[in-house]
């Protein structure tokens, strides 16, 4: 009796299955009907994604017209896309975050003048260093915070991220 119950179990899920794949649409088949496809984005994302080197023009003349017409326009502030040396990341959720503080405070002991910047981004408890507009400028106090903490130097590298900028 049991085996009846499971192949008419069976023969109905199969039943379902079909009728599914036949009502839901194909996104491949959907995307490939017509040759033309076009990606929308808001001039805020494509700002996000370009890369601002030194000597490149800023990000306003950089960014594409917005569907209204009108120049993309970027956030006003003191942020801007540069590098930050990272030196922790872990996702252990009962020691992380502990450990990027203590290594923080460390870092900040030693090296005053630099900005530690401890941030949860799920599931990563990280600790950046610094704020540079250059990654010769990053790469050498990644250099130094290797001298001085030899223990994190496995861990240290030069990230892009958005800075604090200090005019």
């Amino acid at each position: 009796m049991n085996i009846r119950y499971l192949t008419l179990l069976a023969a109905a899920m199969t039943s379902l299955a079909s009728m599914a794949e036949k009502d839901t649409p194909n996104i491949v088949a959907h995307i490939m009907a017509d040759s033309t496809n076009s990606v929308v984005q808001p001039a805020e994302l494509y700002q996000r994604l370009i890369y601002i080197a030194d000597d490149e023009p800023s990000r306003e003349a950089a960014a594409p017209a917005s569907s209204a017409g009108e120049a993309a326009t970027s956030t006003s502030g003191s942020h801007q896309a540069g590098y930050r040396v990272q030196v922790f990341s872990d996702n252990n959720t009962r020691t992380a975050k502990n450990e990027a503080r203590t290594k923080a405070r460390q870092v900040s002991a030693r090296f005053p003048h630099l900005s530690t910047y401890v941030k949860y981004t799920s599931p990563y408890w990280r600790l950046k260093v610094g704020d540079f507009r250059s990654r010769q400028e990053a790469d050498e106090v990644a250099d130094q915070l290797r001298k001085a903490f030899p223990a994190f130097s496995k861990e240290i590298r030069v990230v892009r991220d958005r800075i604090n900028l200090s005019d």
